[in-house]
């Protein structure tokens, strides 16, 4: 009895063990053969295109979420779930993410800023410096921002280069041209350096009817509008000398000319220009040091005027004949 039970337990496992091999063997058949499909990149297509394509596939679309992308345009996909080349079963899902675009700005004013500090606010929002400009402005302190492109309050995205254009300061004040002529030179000098002009190219023409010295030409001629800090070129009167006088270029002999720059912390520009009947040379242009002498020497056969400026500025006017 004990031996025919055993006998029916053992021939009732083997049956169930046979039963779902079968099954087993049945439905990987099955499976094996439903048709399945390989999934296509979908990076940087368009919603439309991707929607259509996996219908067609009979596989479902999962939208997991969306997000703002500075290279992919809005609509299209930033990445997809599973991946490219793998095999899907229909009816499976397919996961993907679309692009917002890229995050969207709204531009602020930079006016009145430094360059410097609208510079840091940009590149904190995330924006790029663009072209830089620069022109006088009235109403605009020196080295702040006039106007800015694009225009304060649009909408930009990330990494947008930003113009700006900064303002120079007020500018040259404009002046009116004073006239000169008839002029000793050292008056035509002091009204040179009181207008904020520079003294140009300085010749020499030779007429009898005036005093040596005196303002027969200029330019820009009188009653022109000029700026501060432009040249002005003059013509003096300066007689030729008697043959008696005339020396020649080769024969040695000097004027000697000093100055003592004054003293203080900080080095001085210091330039000496000379102004003969045929000549204008400048032989000193140098930092000088605070106390320090320079020494000129003046040729003798011709003469000379001497200009003696500091950092622009008119100091001293020498005549040697």
């Amino acid at each position: 009895m004990l031996k025919g039970l055993l006998k029916f337990f053992t021939l009732f496992i083997l049956f169930m063990a046979a039963a779902g091999a079968a099954s087993f063997i049945m439905l990987t058949y099955i499976i094996g053969n439903e048709e399945s499909r390989v999934i296509p990149d979908f990076v940087g297509r368009d919603v439309i295109y991707v929607l259509e394509t996996l219908s067609t596939m009979e596989l479902n679309t999962k939208v997991e979420r969306s997000e703002f992308s500075p290279q992919i345009p809005r609509s299209r996909v930033i990445s997809q779930d599973p991946a490219p080349g793998t095999r899907l079963k229909r009816g499976r899902d397919v996961r993907i993410v679309f692009s917002r675009g890229p995050q969207k700005v709204a531009m602020p004013s930079f006016k009145h800023l430094s360059q410097a500090e609208a510079t840091i606010q940009l590149t904190e929002m995330g924006l790029e410096p663009g072209i830089t400009s620069a022109l006088f402005h009235p109403g605009i302190e020196k080295g702040a921002v006039i106007a800015q492109a694009p225009a304060p309050g649009a909408l930009v995205s990330h990494g947008t280069p930003v113009d700006l254009l900064i303002s120079r300061g007020k500018g040259p004040r404009p002046l009116m041209m004073k006239d000169l002529i008839g002029n000793a030179l050292d008056q035509a000098l002091e009204s040179i350096e009181n207008l904020g002009l520079k003294v140009g190219t300085i010749t020499s023409k030779s007429d009898a009817s005036v005093p040596t010295n005196t303002i027969l030409a200029q330019s820009p001629k009188p009653g022109f509008q000029v700026v501060q800090g432009q040249p002005v070129d003059i013509t003096i009167q300066r007689a030729p000398r008697p043959d008696t006088e005339k020396r020649s270029p080769g024969v040695t002999g000097s004027h000697l000319f000093t100055w003592q720059v004054a003293e203080g912390f900080l080095k001085k520009r210091v330039k000496v220009q000379l102004v003969g009947d045929h000549y204008t040379d400048t032989i000193i242009n140098t930092q000088a040091l605070p106390g320090e002498t320079l020494w000129v020497l003046i040729p003798t056969f011709e003469r000379t005027t001497l200009f003696l400026y500091e950092e622009g500025h008119l100091k001293e006017t020498r005549f040697f004949d």
